[in-house]
């Protein structure tokens, strides 16, 4: 209910306020109805219809803060005063696009101290990290600014609490990229996965990391699948690293012959390994013969029937791939 989400949101504001969130001079007075800083001001209330189906009870709180702020919008004031107003439409609602917009754009008109603008989104990023509008944010800023100043250590530490933050790990990557920052980090990688060998997003910034500095050359694709083979060797079901290895699988120069020898090696301590069979069959798929086509059909049949059955339409999406391509094999026999 409305009266809910106001204890909510008073709660919130108080323990803002101990943070001391606000970025900009101008301090906001609640109900801005009665605060003299906005005596000019006519709200613009939202407009639902005549009849809306289904009305959100929002909170009279949110209700002024939003109507205060279409009127701003409408009048497009750029002022330390929209600006703080700004900051209170994020905070109701962190993934407020316009809301961020706007206050880019008064932020430029302003001639804002940038740098304390990236002090305010690392704390509105303590409550709400999983929000790309935030991170767009902090992109543009710090691309105005020119420097990459610490967003390493504030993509790092955003992901000690969520280490597969997809929204992190993007500007992470721009970052690197923009101000070509790759050194340490397959170092900063690894890190990550001693702590978790399952962190799918480690494995994908290992990846990328790799594609934009060194590439895979031999010497490298034979570092990295031993790099890989040695995560297996803990977790040989961990589909991440199978994954890597599939797009290692996509490059030039992939030794199949040897990445094959080690997956037997890996099915000979677990023959019952779905993900390094499964990767078999790809392997098949990939660089087909008609002794590993033959294999990948037989595979899947086991696996639909016997050791992961739970998937069983998919392993037979795929045995229908693995026979289509044997036939037209033998028939160009």
């Amino acid at each position: 209910s409305g009266d809910y989400c106001s204890k909510v949101e008073n709660q919130q504001r108080k323990e803002r306020g101990r943070e001391k969130m606000s970025s900009t001079p101008f301090t906001l007075k609640f109900p801005l109805s009665t605060a003299p800083a906005w005596k000019d001001i006519e709200p613009v209330p939202q407009d639902d219809g005549q009849e809306p189906l289904v009305p959100i009870s929002y909170s009279p709180h949110f209700v002024e803060v939003m109507d205060y702020f279409r009127a701003i919008l409408r009048k497009k004031e750029y002022s330390e005063r929209a600006l703080a107003l700004t900051e209170e439409v994020i905070q109701v609602n962190p993934a407020n696009y316009t809301g961020w917009l706007f206050r880019r754009e008064c932020l430029m008109m302003l001639k804002s101290d940038l740098k304390k603008e990236l002090e305010f989104i690392s704390k509105v990023a303590k409550h709400s990290s999983k929000n790309y509008q935030l991170w767009h944010h902090r992109r543009v800023i710090v691309n105005e600014i020119g420097e990459c100043g610490e967003e390493l250590d504030a993509t790092a530490k955003a992901l000690l609490g969520d280490p597969k933050n997809y929204h992190v790990w993007a500007h992470r990557q721009w970052v690197l990229q923009k101000f070509s920052l790759f050194k340490g980090e397959i170092k900063y990688v690894e890190s990550l996965l001693r702590v978790d060998i399952r962190n799918n997003s480690a494995w994908n910034q290992r990846f990328f990391v790799v594609k934009n500095t060194s590439g895979f050359n031999k010497e490298i694709q034979n570092r990295e699948v031993k790099f890989t083979f040695e995560a297996l060797e803990k977790a040989p079901n961990n589909i991440s690293p199978w994954n890597y290895l599939r797009g290692l699988m996509a490059q030039n120069g992939f030794d199949v012959d040897a990445v094959k020898r080690l997956a037997a090696a890996i099915l000979k301590k677990d023959p019952k390994c779905a993900e390094c069979l499964s990767f078999l069959i790809d392997i098949a798929l990939r660089y087909p013969t008609i002794p590993s086509l033959r294999t990948a059909a037989k595979i899947c049949n086991d696996l639909k029937t016997n050791l992961c059955q739970i998937r069983e339409k998919y392993w037979e999406y795929q045995e229908q791939k693995v026979r289509s391509k044997l036939q037209a094999l033998q028939a160009s026999n």
